[in-house]
This record gives C-alpha cells, sequence and structure tokens, in this order.
C-alpha cells in the first residue's frame, strides 16, 4: 500500500506539538532526543518553521512564533470562552461606561481575543490581536502575578520587560511589589503605564480547578477613568471575570444561581 505521509513534514508537526506543550520552550537537543530523529534534520526543520515564524528562538530555546499565535487567535476568537464571554463585556461595558476587553496568556504578555468598545464617544483600547506586555498592562500584570511570579528575574533578563512611559514598572523588585498587592486584591491596574492618559483594570478568569485562565479588562482615558473609581469599579470587573468563568467551566452552577 502506498504511503502519501511525507516524513519531515510530519516531524515538524510533532515538534510543534511538543514546543507548543512546553511553557519553558524546547532546545534543539531536547527535541532530538524526544524525536529520535537526526540532529541535523531536526535543526533545519526548526530552521524552517522560525522563517515561516510558527516557532521562534529565545536564547536556546524554541517557543511558539506569531504565525502560530494569530492562527491560535483566530481559533480562539470563534472558541466557547470568546463566544460566551461577550455577553458579560457588553454589561460591563454599558455599567462602567468604559470599553471592555477579554484576554489570554502569551509567551509575551496578554493577547486580546475580544473588545466591547465604550458607550462614550471618547475611548480608548486596543484590538484583538495586540499582545500587551507583562509588566506594564493590566491583564499582563495578571498573567505575571497569577501564572509566573516565579520567573520574573527570568523574564526582565530575557528583554521582555520594556517602559512604555515614564510610569512602567521595569525593575523585577518594583515589579514584584505590585504584584503581590495584586495577588492580595484580586486586581490588577495600568495607571497610565502602558499609555499616557490612560488607565486600565483587570481580573482573572478561573477554570473549574481554578486556574486563571484568561483575564477581563476595562480601559478608559483618565479624564473618565479616575483613581478614585478603581475600588467601585474592581468589584464590578471581579464579578464579570466570577460570572464568565462559572458560565463557561461551570454551567451547572452557573444554572442554579440565576
Amino acid at each position: 500500500m502506498v504511503s502519501y505521509v511525507i516524513p519531515n513534514l510530519a516531524n515538524a508537526c510533532r515538534i510543534l506539538s511538543l514546543v507548543s506543550e512546553s511553557e519553558q520552550g524546547l532546545s534543539l537537543t531536547e527535541l532530538e532526543q524526544r524525536l529520535a530523529i537526526p540532529r541535523t534534520t531536526t535543526f533545519r526543520i526548526l530552521q524552517t518553521l522560525c522563517q515561516q515564524q510558527l516557532l521562534e528562538k529565545q536564547g536556546k530555546r524554541y517557543q511558539v512564533g506569531t504565525s502560530l499565535f494569530k492562527m491560535s487567535f483566530n481559533l480562539v476568537s470563534s472558541s466557547k470562552l470568546s463566544r460566551q464571554a461577550l455577553p458579560f463585556l457588553q454589561k460591563l461595558a454599558l455599567s462602567t461606561g468604559m470599553t471592555a476587553q477579554l484576554s489570554l496568556p502569551h509567551t509575551e504578555g496578554a493577547l486580546i481575543v475580544e473588545v466591547c468598545d465604550s458607550p462614550n464617544p471618547l475611548r480608548m483600547a486596543a484590538r484583538p490581536g495586540t499582545i500587551a506586555s507583562f509588566n506594564c498592562s493590566a491583564a499582563g500584570k495578571i498573567f505575571l502575578a497569577f501564572l509566573h511570579f516565579d520567573k520574573i528575574t527570568q523574564f526582565a533578563e530575557q528583554g521582555l520587560f520594556t517602559a512604555k512611559t515614564q510610569q512602567s514598572l521595569v525593575a523585577p523588585e518594583e515589579l514584584k511589589l505590585d504584584l503581590q498587592r495584586i495577588l492580595g486584591r484580586g486586581y490588577a491596574t495600568d495607571d497610565q503605564e502602558y499609555h499616557q492618559d490612560v488607565r486600565c483594570l483587570s481580573a482573572p478568569i478561573r477554570d473549574e480547578r481554578g486556574a486563571v485562565v484568561a483575564a477581563i479588562t476595562v480601559t478608559a482615558p483618565t479624564s473618565i477613568f479616575a483613581r478614585n473609581q478603581f475600588v467601585d469599579v474592581a468589584q464590578k470587573v471581579k464579578k464579570a471575570a466570577i460570572d464568565i468563568g462559572l458560565t463557561v467551566y461551570r454551567p451547572q452552577l452557573a444554572a442554579n444561581q440565576k
């Protein structure tokens, strides 16, 4: 029987699968050992995948690349989470008068996958597909605090923390203090740290195990979103995050609470 399988294409698929499952990424040696294929073959496949931006090299390790994330973004945009979160984003935008966003964890920060614009004519928000930095976006700080707190020094050494404004936190020790406050109160703020004259507030969305899988954020110009509103707005954002988590991951419990 004739086989139409292309061996190196199959190996490339195996590499993509292995790398996508690894938080830290994988080195050439690790991939060679796991795949049991020649080093030169593994290297050529990796170079091809990097050229197509399906993977990217960070130091000696290979991680998921921009093109693969864009593919996943297209899938996520029509996923259950994005679809079922939309009514809550719309409700939050109306109740706060701010733009509401849904973000997912990304190797470089927060990947925005859904946006519901503010009803106000004066609005500020990044669009779906934008990757917001870990250290100076509210959603990025949620993922940094709840998923990557132990990697802050490592991320800093990799150059993931850059200053967008004069208010941006870049030094690991400063970030740790801010992240400890986030862990304590359950929400993160970006006070003109990503864009001047813009404030954001974000809360984590948890799955049925209690693990943080996404973040919901509101954003608005400083003329609309004052610091003294943080506590009141945080209550609304945190409630929306809880409601989304229940609806998507624990629908029976959500139904019982109605």
